[in-house]
């Protein structure tokens, strides 16, 4: 019988510190949507995250949370209504409270 060596992810590592991010930047998030009053509707730090996440998620295989990470860019870029950022942001958290479980 043929003995393979098991494959290494070379990746592997920056998965895993990819998603220690993710939970720091989750954090903030958090910060972001429990401000009281309006979200602000172009807000440099929430671009600054969402586009981040957005290309960091992708290149890791994190492809739900890179689609709504960038959903959310997207609003914020249009300057969308506050409800319509709003539930974006929400759809983000969870998402990434899902892959980090």
């Amino acid at each position: 019988m043929e003995h393979r060596p098991i494959p290494i992810d070379p990746f592997a590592s920056l998965r895993l510190r990819f998603l220690a991010r993710c939970a720091d930047q989750l954090a903030e998030l958090k910060v972001i949507a429990h401000q009281d009053g309006p979200l602000p509707g172009f807000d440099d730090t929430l671009i600054r995250i969402a586009h981040s996440l957005a290309g960091a998620a992708g290149t890791f295989g994190f492809a739900e949370i890179s689609a709504r990470a960038s959903a959310l860019e997207a609003l914020l870029v249009e300057q969308a209504d506050g409800a319509t950022v709003r539930a974006a942001l929400d759809a983000l958290i969870a998402e990434i409270e899902r892959t980090l479980k």
